[in-house]
């Protein structure tokens, strides 16, 4: 099977980034099958690019290579990495953009810096810092580190390079602050909105597992409540709450956007009251 590889960018659909990645990547391996995950994450927007491509690597084979590009950073100091773990291999900056794929592989509180938390890797995690030129494009852009030295890696890995060739084991990697539900001692649960997708439905952070134990939980976001959850978007006339394919809880409304609808912003709570 010819190896895979994806894209998750913030570059958009103008200018030639995204085909400039692709070209240094069949440049180096021709067979190679690229899927574009997306390239309309906001600009910058590292959270929403890891949130994004946590709902969907697990669907790939675990040899895939994931790249994601992402940047805010380019130029600067920060490392850019290769992540190893058993659902697959990941390219990036180390700016929290894996920090979904790497929560179960972290431990220990971290030490803050620059608003991120530097955290080990335990478990079967394991990252490398790219630092050998023999693998980069050649002249590297200080702007464009996406296509000179991330993504020759990407391509080289799904070749068969291992990743210790591309320089020396990292324990440390940065991780973002990541929301979290939170159950309160009447059982209700707080959670945020997360993302939202191409239909305007809202991604929260509360899973399945997450709701309280009752059969019409009530939840409310902003001045909206929605009594109890339905199983797809086509029941009701409203907002509707169900849990979606992503295993998350969603606000959506049947031929409508429910983030408009409800004027939500990514971070805003959300509350789920036991009902009967």
């Amino acid at each position: 099977m010819a190896a895979i590889i994806t894209l998750t960018t913030d570059f958009g659909e103008a200018g030639g980034y995204t085909a400039a990645l692709k070209g240094v990547i069949l440049g180096i391996a021709p067979d190679a099958q690229i899927v574009d995950i997306s390239h309309k994450i906001q600009p910058q927007n590292v959270f929403e690019a890891a949130f994004l491509l946590s709902t969907v690597y697990r669907c790939f084979p675990r040899s895939t290579v994931h790249l994601a590009v992402v940047d805010p950073g380019v130029g600067t100091s920060r490392k850019i990495i290769i992540l190893r773990t058993p659902e697959g291999t990941f390219v990036g900056p180390d700016n929290g953009i894996f920090s979904y794929v790497a929560r179960d592989y972290v431990s220990g509180p971290g030490e803050t810096v620059s608003g991120l938390k530097r955290m080990a890797l335990s478990g079967d995690a394991h990252a490398f810092e790219i630092t050998n030129p023999r693998f980069f494009r050649q002249p590297v852009s200080p702007t464009f580190n996406g296509r000179d030295i991330m993504a020759p890696a990407a391509a080289m890995l799904a070749q068969g390079f291992q990743a210790p060739a591309f320089g020396q084991a990292i324990n440390l990697i940065h991780m973002l602050d990541l929301p979290r539900p939170e159950t309160g001692p009447d059982g209700n649960v707080t959670g945020h909105a997360v993302y939202f997708d191409g239909f305007g439905n809202i991604i929260t952070d509360i899973k399945a597992s997450d709701l309280p134990q009752t059969r019409t939980p009530r939840v409310e976001i902003g001045r909206h409540a929605i009594e109890g959850l339905v199983k797809t978007y086509a029941e009701g006339g409203g907002l509707a709450a169900l849990i979606g394919s992503s295993g998350y809880l969603e606000i959506a409304v049947r031929g409508g956007s429910a983030a408009a609808l409800t004027g939500t912003r990514i971070g805003d709570t959300i509350k789920i009251r036991a009902g009967d």
